[in-house]
């Protein structure tokens, strides 16, 4: 596919990276230069100088013949406007904008998406918001990616030093019959996918467990992860990110806090956030988290703009008692370290608005693509089409690449765990698992030819 990506910033850079790896013709838009420059010499992509909204620019690029353009500049008039010209140029070339500013967005949007004349809308700070909620919902649990319309979830989970699950083989874990539960790899430094049933659990692993919700919580159970409901939630930052995870978990019924050091910002968001109790003060000031009960805080999430700051302050919080906590952090270098240190949660708004994208760029009827892990694993939930290469075998004659795997089924709405005897059929839902570098040599599967 041509893809026309407008915007130099980290979300532009990789998109167009991640585009690239993935063999597509990549051309960045943007009026910095030496961002261009940076970009052409990191991967393989073509740049034009200009602004994103500039008609003759983007025709440069060549709107003409492209298939996608993802508009992705850190303005939305600019973003809406690249897409607007964008469909009056190629009426059928698929539209990306990231749009920040809520009157855009949700059900309470001044304008709908149609009016923009965009397919997909991408915000990095609605995407972590839903993640919040998620593992707001997911007690215990590092990771959540939900497929299916959640009946189906990929659930990262820590086997703590108190597991009774520790020396245990995985297959005490999923051997309960009926049990809709699949370990699909063990994070012990390195991913091993489709592990052995034999190998016994050690504490610092992390499992990635595939299964309908009722399974998720009697697994996380078993691994000695106490199933409480998440009640109380502190959110270091008022910014973007922070109100809308403030205003996501306030709809699910979660007492939320947001602490702000900006008194101005904090008489702003006290009028978007009805149910949401707003503090003026320092995220990273020990004594007001002490004062405001961390130490009785469920969760601890910090998005304070800055990921040094947002791991310091998520450490922080947790030597003071909160149950779990979450880091904000965008840089690919920082996410191992901060959970090496102790971070509970790392998440990154950014790489999670990078996910929908990757579902008009692929072949097949893609309808999820999912990171876990910081990008060490994809989640891929598709409808299997009849001539796809997935259709009519069964798993173990499918001869998948080591490091990948079907995950879950979904046939008229029933949640199937698959074994190696299990045989696709077309129309159904299909999760699939694979390390990113496997994608290419995949997609044979997804779609028919």
């Amino acid at each position: 596919m041509k893809i026309i990506v407008a915007g130099t910033g980290t979300l532009g850079f990789y998109v167009a990276k991640k585009l690239s790896e993935e063999r597509h013709d990549v051309v960045m838009v943007g009026d910095d230069e030496e961002a261009l420059r940076r970009a052409q010499d990191a991967i393989d992509v073509g740049a034009v100088v200009g602004k994103g909204s500039t008609p003759s620019v983007l025709l440069d690029a060549g709107l003409r013949s492209a298939d996608i353009l993802v508009a992705v500049t850190g303005n939305d008039e600019t973003n809406i406007v690249a897409c607007l010209i964008a469909e009056t140029v190629a009426a059928r070339i698929v539209r990306v904008a990231r749009i920040h500013d809520p009157a855009y967005l949700g059900a309470k949007g001044i304008i709908d998406k149609s009016s923009l004349s965009v397919d997909l809308v991408i915000s990095p700070e609605e995407e972590v918001a839903h993640a919040v909620a998620a593992l707001a919902d997911t007690p215990g649990a590092t990771d959540v990616l939900e497929f299916a319309d959640g009946r189906v979830k990929a659930v990262g989970v820590d086997v703590g030093v108190d597991s009774p699950m520790i020396g245990k083989p995985i297959k005490d874990l999923t051997r309960r019959a009926g049990e809709k539960l699949l370990v699909a790899g063990v994070y012990r430094g390195e991913i091993v996918s489709a592990p052995s049933g034999d190998i016994r659990l050690m504490a610092g692993d992390t499992l990635f467990l595939v299964a309908d919700r009722p399974s998720v919580r009697r697994a996380l159970t078993r691994l000695g992860k106490r199933w409480t409901r998440t009640r109380n939630v502190i959110i270091a930052g008022g910014g973007w990110e922070g109100v809308a995870i403030a205003r996501r978990l306030s709809a699910a019924g979660v007492h939320t806090k947001i602490i702000e050091r900006d008194p101005t910002v904090c008489d702003e968001i006290s009028t978007l956030l009805d149910d949401t109790l707003v503090l003026n003060g320092d995220g990273m000031d020990e004594r007001l988290l002490v004062d405001e009960g961390v130490q009785r805080a469920e969760m601890f999430v910090a998005a304070l703009g800055n990921e040094t700051d947002n791991i310091f302050a998520a450490l922080l919080a947790k030597r003071h008692g909160a149950r779990r906590v979450a880091a904000l952090v965008d840089t690919p270098e920082y996410m191992p370290f901060a959970s090496t240190v102790g971070v509970d949660i790392v998440l990154s708004p950014l790489l999670s608005a990078l996910n929908p994208i990757l579902q008009f760029a692929r072949p097949g009827q893609i309808v999820a693509v999912r990171t876990l892990r910081q990008n060490l694993v994809e989640g891929i939930e598709f409808v299997a089409v009849k001539g796809a290469g997935i259709v009519g075998l069964p798993l173990a004659l499918l001869h998948m690449p080591h490091g990948s795997l079907v995950g879950a089924l979904v046939r008229n709405d029933e949640v199937i765990i698959p074994d190696s005897a299990t045989v696709v059929a077309a129309g159904d839902r299909v999760v699939l698992f694979a390390r990113p570098a496997l994608i290419p040599r995949l997609q044979r599967l997804l779609a028919p030819g």
